[in-house]
């Protein structure tokens, strides 16, 4: 791998990208002093104050940062690729071609990326989010070029996925912005910016008939099922199982969102059949991806001694329109 050859006279030409998106390439410093790589230098994580994302505002939780140097630093500032990255497709002489963000990402982080699946970092970053914004790690003896690679998270409510990349260490104000000082500064800071994504889990509906009038066919039971999060409706929608005998039928209700309480009401009971058990049941929905016990309500039923006729019901079909129940006719019921 060809290193890239940043000593020109009294010129070095080092890049970094701190934050996500900013623009990459080589500067020039002129006259900067040598680089200590024998000195620790400390990387910071931080969650901005700006950041009005789900991420930023919601989550509480632990978030935890592995970093990889893939390179180091001589004393002119000249990267070098370290032993585990060398090989591995990773091209830092885009670093001299005033590079993209995307560049940056296609030549150095997604395939140093692909190289540290299976492979052990020692160096990581977390941050408690109930307690701060920053969460950081010295390094000893540590210039160089880091991937940082945040681990993929979850709370009750939403998975958060980060992007990854790359932070100079140590760097400068003139690097950062291209004018200011020159002086290596060992502390560096990158900002996490998240994706979330909604979680949704699931409920059984669980129906027992105790007895059966054969004579009066098919018994269909309604079922509406509505939830509330946050003093708010989430998700409504009616439903039927139909019995064909004194049996159990369990129907499972998909996506319904995660960490809200759904209430569960039989609606219509079947023709010449009564409750013997609660008109309404609640119950607490967790992610499916927790892998927790999925919630389930039960009702049961016997005949009334009342011959009218049954019949299989059909039930209404919903899909949300920009936050707006839209009707796309019946389905047969199950």
């Amino acid at each position: 791998m060809k290193n890239i050859n940043i000593v020109k006279r009294n010129f070095i030409f080092l890049s970094i990208a701190i934050l996500i998106m900013a623009s990459v390439g080589i500067h020039k410093i002129n006259a900067a002093p040598r680089v200590e790589i024998d000195k620790p230098v400390t990387i910071v994580a931080q969650v901005s104050s700006d950041d009005t994302s789900v991420f930023a505002t919601q989550f509480k939780g632990t978030v935890t940062i592995e970093l990889y140097k893939i390179a180091t630093l001589d004393e002119s500032g000249t990267p070098s690729l370290t032993a585990s990255f060398e090989g591995k497709d990773i091209d830092l002489t885009v670093l001299d071609k005033k590079p993209t963000v995307d560049d940056i990402k296609d030549k150095i982080v997604n395939p140093a990326l692909v190289a540290t699946e299976g492979m052990s970092t020692n160096d990581v970053i977390t941050i408690d989010r109930s307690e701060t914004n920053l969460g950081s790690k010295v390094i000893e003896n540590g210039a160089g070029i880091y991937l940082y690679k945040p681990l993929a998270i979850s709370d009750k409510r939403y998975a958060y996925t980060f992007t990854s990349y790359v932070v100079f260490a140590p760097t400068s104000t003139f690097i950062q912005s291209g004018a200011g000082d020159d002086t290596w500064n060992y502390e560096s800071t990158f900002t996490l910016k998240a994706e979330e994504e909604p979680l949704y889990g699931s409920i059984d509906i669980t129906k027992t008939l105790d007895t059966f009038n054969t004579s009066l066919g098919t018994a269909a039971f309604v079922y509406k099922v509505t939830a509330v999060r946050d003093e708010e409706t989430v998700f409504s929608n009616v439903y039927t199982i139909d019995m064909y005998g004194p049996e159990t039928r369990t129907r499972t209700i998909h996506n319904i969102p995660a960490d809200s309480t759904v209430t569960v009401t039989e609606v219509y009971t079947g023709a010449s059949y009564k409750l013997v058990s609660e008109a309404s049941k609640e119950a607490y929905i967790v992610a499916d991806e927790l892998e927790e016990e999925r919630a389930e309500v039960t009702f049961e039923n016997d005949y009334d001694n009342r011959l009218n006729v049954g019949g299989i019901s059909a039930e209404n079909i919903f899909e949300e329109e920009d936050g707006v129940p839209v009707w796309r006719g019946t389905m047969e019921p199950r």
